[in-house]
This record gives C-alpha cells, sequence and structure tokens, in this order.
C-alpha cells in the first residue's frame, strides 16, 4: 500500500484536533473572567429521549437545569447542552456565563462535562499525530 503523502493528512487532522482543543480551552478562560459570569447551582436535570445514535446510550439524554443569579434576578434555566450521564451531582456549584441580553441563553464553564469536551479533541489530535509519525517509519 502506498502511503507516501498520507502522513500529512493524520498530522493536518492532528493539528487541526489540537487547535480546537486549544481554542476551546482559551475562550472557556476568556468568558470566565467576563463580567457576565457568575455561580450557579445544578438544582435538577431535564431527561428527554435521545435518539441513541451515541455509542453506550441509554436513549436518554440529561439536561442539567441550573440557577444562578444575574444583576436583574433569579434565573432557573434548562442547559441547551445535554449527555448521555448525568455529569454533576444535583446541588453541585458550577460557573455559568449568560448572555445578558436573554439569560435563559447560558453555558456551562466548569464541570465534568466541560472538560471532557475540552480534552477529547486535543486527545484525538494527539492519536492522529502518532498515526501520522507510524506512517514515516
Amino acid at each position: 500500500m502506498n502511503t507516501a503523502g498520507s502522513e500529512w493528512i493524520f498530522w493536518a487532522l492532528g493539528a487541526a484536533f489540537i487547535m480546537f482543543g486549544i481554542y476551546s480551552r482559551v475562550r472557556l478562560r476568556r468568558l470566565s473572567q467576563s463580567e457576565y459570569t457568575v455561580h450557579g447551582t445544578i438544582v435538577d436535570y431535564e431527561e428527554l429521549s435521545d435518539m441513541g445514535v451515541e455509542r453506550g446510550s441509554t436513549g436518554i439524554k440529561y439536561y442539567p437545569v441550573v440557577r444562578f443569579e444575574t444583576p436583574t434576578g433569579r434565573v432557573q434555566e434548562v442547559s441547551r447542552i445535554g449527555t448521555s450521564a448525568r455529569g454533576e451531582e444535583v446541588g453541585a456549584n458550577v460557573q455559568v456565563h449568560y448572555d445578558p441580553e436573554d439569560p435563559a441563553r447560558f453555558e456551562l464553564l466548569s464541570g465534568k462535562e466541560t472538560l471532557k469536551r475540552q480534552s477529547i479533541p486535543i486527545a484525538l489530535g494527539v492519536a492522529f499525530l502518532a498515526v501520522g509519525t507510524a506512517l514515516l517509519l
């Protein structure tokens, strides 16, 4: 099999995944320093049925219900991002970045799932770089 040049594809993919992971970390760090970032509490999970296309999926996605305070009052909303397993325990404190125009649009900046979303692209990038290097040998 002719692999001449194919290592560049793996290196490019590896570099792209690593850059995306680093970008995600830098973005979250900047958001965490924003005046629209506050501490919140996970008060519940909303369970919605899922198509079950993820590996190991139970057919249910869990969306955290988060309560936090803004200068205009207390907000309790459901996250737009769900996972196939509950990330944090109910009662866990999390960092929340919200849209000042519509606080219902918020993003969790801390927690297990956030760390996973940052780490997976970097790990995939390293794996692609390793495959590209192995093709050279």
